[in-house]
Parts: C-alpha cells; structure tokens; sequence
C-alpha cells in the first residue's frame, strides 16, 4: 500500500482552491452540450476528490486546530456538491479510480450510488 499523500498547503490555499472548484458547478450548469457538462463535471469530480483529502489533512491537522470548524464546513460542503455531481451527471467513480493509479486518492465507496443515502421521493 501507498503512502499517504502530503498535500503541503495552507489554509487560504486549500479555501481559495475550493473557492474555484465550487465556481465550476455553476459553469457546468451554463453550457447546453450534455456531453460538454459531463466531461465538465468529471473533471471537477476529480479535483474535488483531492480537494476533499487536502482538506481532511488539514482538519486532522493540530497547527490549523483553530481553522478546524471552517476547514470541515467547507469540506462537508465539498462532499455533498461531489455526491450531488456523481447523481446530477451520471458520473461513474470507477473512472476517477481507473485515474488513480498512483493511488493519491483516499477511499471513494462511500461517494458511490449504493452509499446508503436517501433516496428523493417524487
């Protein structure tokens, strides 16, 4: 098994980079190209994938303890628009594991469709 993967960044980085993938949701949604959304959202899946571990490194992390609220909000935040990416855009996770053969990632089955959430009544 790997190493875990240092991601080496600061607090304002790790904000200022969710800052940026959050924003690609809203684009995603303006282009009318079907394909073009999904090849969008896939890509924005994967760097949230990391987005989310670079993250959780910091919450664990006791030097940024007083961040430590901020960091798991916004990394909550992260999580369901990913969940929310996968459902909306019929993304597969089996893609973003086939990309990551260095293996950086940290475990994805929860964000996968049998993952134990509600399902929305019509």
């Amino acid at each position: 098994m790997a190493a875990p993967v240092t991601y080496d960044i600061t607090v304002k980085g790790v904000m200022m980079w969710a800052n940026s993938e959050l924003e690609h949701v809203g684009r995603i949604v303006s282009v009318k190209d079907k394909r073009i959304q999904r090849s969008y959202a896939m890509s924005t899946l994967n760097g949230m994938a990391h987005l989310k571990d670079a993250l959780y490194q910091l919450v664990n992390d006791p030097e940024y303890k007083m961040h430590k609220t901020d960091l798991l909000k916004t990394h909550n935040a992260v999580i369901r628009t990913m969940k929310h990416l996968i459902k909306d855009f019929n993304l597969d996770l089996e893609t973003i594991k086939a990309f990551n053969t260095d293996h950086v990632l940290s475990d994805l089955k929860y964000l996968g469709k049998s993952n134990g959430t509600k399902k929305r009544r019509v």
